[in-house]
């Protein structure tokens, strides 16, 4: 094909002459493309899922980079007090967030279909995990970060209360703000499929509050993850069961935080 002659590449207007190539003739087939560069997670893994291909290959390998990750924040996490917890919390972070989706996918894909998205079991379970793997991942690059903060804190004692408050605020901003970028890459695949944008959307956040509602408690009956300066370094705290994440934050390092302020 010649371009036309008020282009600047054209001879008449001392250029050369340029070509570009044509289209082959018949019908040229176009691979899908999900939309959106899903940054760290493969666009051919959110396509098959979207498509409900390889659902169980797909999943494991969702899984893997999802445990990977978090077990590197994790071992940052546990290290102001020590090597023990650090291990402990390298295991424990990857446990709470495949002992969540466990409690939460069957409620998922139940709320889907009520919600008139009618989606495989399988389907359900591969998103769910491409939520988590992005928002670990995406934790997993804040690691220096938490390093620094946590390598330049006071060592755990009982005069460190102040530091153990900060630092708990800190990787629960962390996380809690990971998860929410996880879910965000979740509603970006979600927008793929052939379903009307209300249904997706009610969906997507029916979805959200479930994970939320039980990702919260499952850390908190899993803690500690940062420690504490009063109690030994254990793996589960004997009272696991008792209270809540959100009491904790509101009634104790809070309320602590704006006295050392005041």
């Amino acid at each position: 094909m010649r371009i036309p002659a008020d282009f600047p590449g054209d001879p008449a207007f001392g250029g050369a002459e340029r070509t570009f190539p044509t289209a082959p003739s018949g019908d040229c087939h176009i691979p899908h493309r999900p939309s959106i560069a899903f940054g760290r997670i493969p666009p051919q893994i959110v396509a098959e899922v979207l498509a409900g291909r390889r659902l169980g290959r797909n999943w494991l390998r969702l899984c893997a980079w999802m445990a990977g990750a978090a077990a590197i924040y994790g071992a940052v996490c546990g290290m102001w007090n020590g090597a023990l917890l650090a291990g402990y919390v390298a295991i424990k972070l990857p446990l709470a967030l495949l002992l969540t989706s466990a409690f939460t996918v069957a409620l998922s894909w139940l709320l889907a279909a009520l919600l008139g998205l009618p989606l495989r079991f399988g389907q359900v379970a591969a998103l769910t995990f491409l939520a988590l793997a992005s928002g670990a991942l995406l934790l997993a690059s804040l690691t220096p970060v938490a390093a620094l903060f946590t390598l330049a804190a006071p060592s755990p004692d009982e005069h460190a209360r102040t530091a153990h408050n900060l630092l708990y605020l800190m990787h629960t901003v962390f996380v809690a703000a990971c998860g929410l970028a996880g879910t965000g890459v979740l509603w970006r695949a979600m927008r793929d499929l052939p379903a009307p944008r209300r249904t997706l959307r009610a969906v997507y956040f029916a979805w959200v509050l479930a994970y939320a509602a039980v990702g919260s408690e499952v850390a908190w009956a899993l803690r500690p993850f940062v420690g504490s300066v009063y109690e030994p370094v254990v793996f589960l705290r004997h009272d696991a069961l008792r209270g809540n994440v959100f009491e904790f934050v509101f009634t104790d390092i809070v309320p602590h935080l704006l006295r050392t302020i005041d």
